[in-house]
């Protein structure tokens, strides 16, 4: 098997010094469609998670008592006490105390959508 390897090889290298170079495609454009994708990836996944969670984050800092808000648990109620890192909401004839972190969203005038 080596003995053949040894015969072919001086021939396949003469061919490839000889034959016609095939050309180098290189430089940036064969990093292009990976820029792309990873701009494209960056534009459909983070830049929205990044705006809802601005949003979330200016919502929890303006918490007030009086408002209407939805927990994680989907409980709607009214926020009635704000501690450090818990809020208490009365639904109904219960009163819940909830982490901040616990609350999906702030209703806007009182109302589901």
């Amino acid at each position: 098997m080596l003995g053949l390897f040894y015969q072919l090889a001086p021939a396949a290298a003469a061919v490839a010094t000889t034959g016609a170079e095939a050309p180098q495609g290189g430089g940036i454009m064969s990093f292009l469609p990976i820029i792309l994708m990873v701009g494209l990836m960056y534009l459909l996944l983070f830049l929205p998670e990044n705006k809802r969670r601005k949003k979330l984050k200016k919502q929890m800092d303006g918490l007030k008592q009086g408002d209407r808000v939805i927990t994680l648990g989907h409980v709607i109620g009214t926020i009635d006490f704000i501690g450090e890192k818990t809020v208490y909401i009365k639904s109904l004839d219960a009163k819940i105390e909830v982490a901040k972190t616990g609350i999906a969203t702030v209703l806007e005038d009182g109302k589901v959508s």
